[in-house]
């Protein structure tokens, strides 16, 4: 009889070169299953990792308030627990190296709180060299709550270093201080490279646009004609100041979770744009009247005041006023639009805005401190003389070697020896020209006020 089934040599030979091949595949399948290269720095805080030990803590004094746990972590693995009766700043951190200069990055971790107050909470910061982010935060946590991925976007300086820090507290905070005190645990510290899935970033000559995704509620083709909008702005301000800030490198926007609530943006290199606004309504504005966006251009201002653009500061007592101010010289060179309490201004007519704030307190003799009221002032002198007489004045204003005699110690002062300079390119004294007895008054009183 013969066997149902008869195996041959040579097909056990086939057999076995197949299942050899079929081991060696699944090897290098699980092996690339396991490894994540998109994955520049991975910490669990497991018993395993060599890196643990170059974790550093910033307060000496308070070592015992930080502990290094084998097990309390995301599924029971090691974490690390930061706690302070009292407000302060207390964090872990371990420095990162060869970053790629320019890139955008993401830090995230899982944090676990219990009555975390005050401050900025428990979150997530990354410090840098020489670094124009320094109000970058991821979420702030507080209260109790049960373990929760958080995240911060950077991008990355010269230097390719990057120090990431899992903080209970922040000095940093814009409001309350920052300090915080309770309890954190931090596990999963990750850094990558941003992924293109959560943010898209839009690049212009001179402004680079980075958005979260889910905040994108226009076209490509609109945002990137706003990003071009944004760059006629900047080489506006340019043509007012006579300078660049930040050595004329681009100008990033960046959406953030990490900023106050109460502040729409900050001015920087990045400017924070708060992704708890409505930026996609923002977007949508533009998309359907032209509206160029009046807080972004007032921060781009502020990026645009002395420090950042020639050096000196000694004369401006106001950059609230001045970015404003910048903004409507830009406005008017661009032939821009921006939108106030639901009106439309555009170009020149930015003064009926301003004009408001003045009928209110100057217009009816009230000696009220109103940075909106003095700048429709100004907007008076360009009426009468022309831009010009701007670009002249700031020009030499920002010049380090044009220092005041004496020092300007009050903010009457100091718009003096603004006006002055105006006055010098205006051929005449624009105090007399420009603004009755009464009025100059009504301002001293009113910039006197605490």
């Amino acid at each position: 009889m013969k066997p149902l089934f008869a195996i041959r040599p040579k097909t056990l030979k086939v057999k076995a070169l197949l299942l050899a091949f079929l081991s060696i595949f699944l090897l290098l399948t699980t092996q690339c299953v396991k490894k994540d290269d998109s994955k520049i720095f991975y910490e669990d805080f497991s018993s395993d990792t060599e890196q643990i030990a170059k974790w550093k803590i910033n307060e000496e004094e308070f070592k015992d308030n930080f502990s290094l746990l084998t097990d309390g972590g995301v599924d029971n693995s090691g974490c690390y627990k930061i706690t302070n009766t009292e407000r302060g700043e207390l964090y872990i951190s371990q420095v990162v190296e060869n970053l790629e200069p320019g890139t955008l990055y993401r830090m995230k971790a899982k944090i676990k709180t219990e009555n975390v107050e005050e401050g900025r909470g428990a979150i997530l910061t990354v410090n840098m060299e020489n670094s124009n982010q320094i109000w970058n935060a991821s979420k702030f946590i507080h209260g109790t709550n049960d373990w929760q991925e958080v995240y911060i976007d950077f991008i990355a300086n010269e230097t390719g270093k990057a120090e990431l820090c899992c903080r209970l507290g922040f000095h940093g905070g814009t409001t309350n201080g920052g300090t915080a005190k309770g309890t954190a645990w931090f596990d999963d510290v990750i850094l990558e490279k941003t992924p293109a899935d959560q943010i898209q970033v839009f690049e212009g000559e001179h402004v680079r646009f980075m958005v979260d995704v889910d905040k994108k509620s226009i076209s490509d083709e609109e945002i990137q004609s706003w990003v071009t909008k944004l760059d006629l702005i900047y080489k506006s301000y340019e043509k007012l100041i006579g300078g660049v800030p930040y050595q004329g490198k681009k100008l990033d926007i960046l959406t953030t979770p990490g900023v106050e609530k109460g502040y729409w943006a900050l001015a920087g290199n990045p400017i924070l744009w708060n992704n708890n606004v409505k930026i996609a309504e923002s977007l949508e504005k533009y998309r359907d009247n032209d509206d160029w966006s009046f807080g972004i251009l007032h921060e781009i201002g502020h990026v645009f005041s002395v420090g950042t653009a020639m050096g000196c500061n000694y004369w401006n007592w106001n950059d609230e006023i001045f970015a404003n101010f910048r903004m409507s010289y830009a406005i008017e060179d661009c032939g821009g639009t921006v939108s106030q309490r639901d009106v439309l201004y555009k170009g020149r007519d930015i003064i009926d805005y301003y004009k408001i704030f003045y009928d209110e307190t100057l217009g009816q003799k009230i000696a009220k401190n109103n940075g909106d009221a003095l700048h429709y002032t100004f907007l008076r002198i360009k009426e009468k003389y022309g831009w010009e007489v701007y670009e002249k004045a700031f020009k030499k204003l920002y010049d380090c070697n044009n220092m005041p005699e004496k020092e300007l110690k009050t903010s009457y002062e100091k718009l003096l020896y603004f006006l002055s300079h105006v006055s010098e390119a205006a051929g005449e004294d624009v105090v007399i020209t420009c603004y009755t007895p009464e009025e100059m008054k009504l301002i001293e009183q009113s910039l006197a006020e605490k």
